[in-house]
């Protein structure tokens, strides 16, 4: 038996020039940004609030090097997988981006040449949502024509070794403290109006930061915040800088761990908005410790759970 797997992500600018084109992708995603007019409204808004927004986007990018490394980690990620399935059987790893290069109609041309037996589609969020695994799944059914349906790896953030990777991240960092730090779990934030409707995200990143003290056997005060609004809708909260204010105006806090707890690579929202804006911000008000815990990317534990969850899935 022959396996595709196609580990997708975002999908990231990989320098300055692609900061615009790749924001028109992301806002024509129709399973995000819901325009009116249909693919003609599709089309012009989302080209006009990418040129928008791409001159402040640039200097995001600009400041963490000139683009980011988003492709580099999942590339290293799927390496990874890829050795580690090839112990059990015959598994050749793709990665796909949703927003930018390699789009998954490039990945689906390759998989077409590669005479394989089942593909398994492995969105790289550890929570369902609306707006990101859906959105994996649907893009994937554009562009697949006659391949076989996929096996989708929906969400793995209740997967003890998932757990376990997130903890010794959290871990190396506490070991900078001199005095116990208030944990701040940090999640990329979707409209309200998505949960109302019944997408299970902010349950499942509840339940994940649970199981995360639970690793940490409880020891420290935690709490959760969102980053990353959008536009004018209401979005999850308290947003990042809300929440820093409250841990400093009514807890005393001066020392602050953030875990970045929605993604499992290094990007601009970790990168910019957590390790520049939120520390400088963080500093402003009086925190005299912020350090930020590293995304789990290639670390053996979590690849591991991804190899498991995909062996369970397949018939070798």
């Amino acid at each position: 038996m022959k396996h595709a797997v196609i580990v997708a992500n975002l999908g990231a600018p990989s320098n300055l020039s692609e900061v615009r084109p790749f924001l028109k992708q992301l806002f024509a995603d129709p399973d995000i940004f819901n325009f009116p007019f249909g693919k003609l409204g599709q089309a012009f808004f989302s080209s006009m609030i990418a040129t928008l927004r791409a001159p402040k986007s640039k200097k995001y990018y600009a400041a963490i090097g000139g683009g980011s490394p988003l492709h580099e980690n999942t590339v290293a990620q799927a390496l990874k997988l890829e050795k580690m399935l090839n112990e059990q059987g015959d598994f050749t790893v793709f990665t796909a981006q949703r927003y930018w290069h390699p789009f998954f109609e490039e990945i689906a041309a390759e998989v077409r040449q590669g005479n394989f037996d089942d593909i398994i589609l492995v969105p790289m969020y550890p929570h369902y949502s609306t707006t990101t695994t859906l959105s994996i799944v649907n893009e994937w059914k554009r562009v697949s024509g006659d391949l076989p349906e996929p096996i989708v790896i929906e969400r793995f953030y209740a997967e003890p070794g998932y757990v376990k990777a997130c903890a010794n991240q959290i871990r190396a960092t506490l070991s900078k403290f001199h005095k116990p730090p208030h944990i701040l779990f940090s999640a990329h934030s979707i409209p309200v109006s998505r949960v109302k409707a019944g997408d299970p995200y902010e349950k499942e990143i509840n339940a994940n930061m649970e199981l995360i003290m639970d690793e940490l056997r409880r020891v420290y005060n935690y709490s959760l915040c969102y980053q990353s609004k959008v536009g004018p809708v209401e979005w999850l909260g308290p947003e990042i800088q809300d929440a820093l204010d409250g841990l400093v105006k009514n807890k005393g806090v001066t020392n602050v761990l953030v875990f970045p707890i929605a993604f499992v690579s290094e990007h601009v929202e970790t990168l910019y908005e957590l390790d520049i804006q939120t520390r400088e911000y963080a500093k402003k008000i009086g925190i005299k410790q912020f350090e930020r815990a590293d995304t789990v990317q290639d670390l053996n534990e979590f690849i591991a759970v991804l190899k498991k969850l995909i062996l369970e899935r397949v018939a070798l």
